[in-house]
């Protein structure tokens, strides 16, 4: 399955040359700690249950989202540096708009988890509202459909487009067989006699050049 970054608004996806290209792919940190000052980092919302957006196992940030001086380039793999945090995202058009008029909304609520300041430090449920105009909304439409659904979706393209070709061919076939039915015909009349040498030669020569087009 072709893993996608987590981030709002980023379309990367872990594909065969995404290491070519200078892209990298880091799953969540195992230290709740630091996964939590990832999370924050992020940004992101989840629209369903209006709390901070939780990772799941297997999702991943890929590198666009961390400076240059947070990797650890002396192995072959490249890797990320203990204790590094996302830094680097912009917020789409479509939701800067809207993150702008989420501190307006008077009856918000934000479902509380813990929070950092930022020194990186938790701080109380308190200062919640300190962030709550910070955060973007993951709504549907804003997030790249997932592997699976555009894996259905490719396959049906796949076999439209298969149904088209095998339709074309059919029409094609049907073409040729009326063309060579039309010479016969042609070559019929000549031989007797109900039509001239040069009327023949031109319908012949005009059969020759539609199955030339065709072709």
């Amino acid at each position: 399955m072709v893993k996608c970054c987590s981030a709002i608004g980023c379309a990367s996806r872990c594909l065969p040359n995404s290491k070519l290209k200078g892209l990298t792919f880091h799953v969540f940190p195992t230290d709740e700690n630091i996964k939590r000052k990832w999370v924050l980092a992020m940004k992101r919302l989840d629209v369903n249950t209006a709390s901070i957006w939780e990772p799941k196992k297997g999702d991943v940030l890929c590198s666009r989202h961390f400076r240059k001086t947070d990797f650890d380039r002396s192995t072959p793999n490249t890797k990320l540096k203990p204790g590094v945090i996302p830094s680097v995202f912009e917020a789409p058009y479509h939701l800067q708009e809207k993150r702008e008029k989420l501190h307006c909304r008077k009856n918000f609520i934000l479902k509380t988890l813990p929070v950092t300041n930022h020194s990186h430090q938790l701080v109380g449920a308190s200062c919640i509202e300190e962030f709550q105009p910070q955060f973007i909304f993951e709504h549907s439409y804003s997030v790249m459909d997932s592997p699976k659904k555009l894996k259905h979706k490719l396959d049906h393209v796949i076999i439209e487009l298969e149904n088209t070709k095998e339709s074309l061919r059919n029409v094609l076939d049907r073409e040729k067989h009326f063309q060579k039915s039309l010479r016969k015909t042609i070559r019929e009349l000549k031989d007797e006699c109900l039509i001239s040498q040069e009327t023949a030669s031109r319908l012949d020569a005009f059969c020759w050049e539609c199955c030339e087009n065709t072709e």
